[in-house]
């Protein structure tokens, strides 16, 4: 990914429920959990599906924490 389509990426995610913050292309949060993804590794399709994963994982988690 280039530095113009993680700026959008980062504009874009709050329509679908998620907060994103970058410095440049790595993106530091996911939802308030800090982190170092490196955009550069991944084509656009290819990060928001890690994306995806990363929110199904939080999801399945909270569901068996559920009290």
């Amino acid at each position: 990914m280039n530095e113009e389509q993680v700026e959008r990426l980062c504009q874009i995610a709050p329509k679908y429920g998620l907060s994103l913050a970058h410095e440049g292309l790595i993106i530091t949060k996911v939802n308030d959990q800090t982190t170092t993804l490196d955009t550069t590794a991944y084509m656009p399709d290819q990060f928001i599906d890690l994306l995806a994963q990363i929110i199904a994982t939080n999801m399945k988690a909270d569901l068996w924490q559920w009290q």
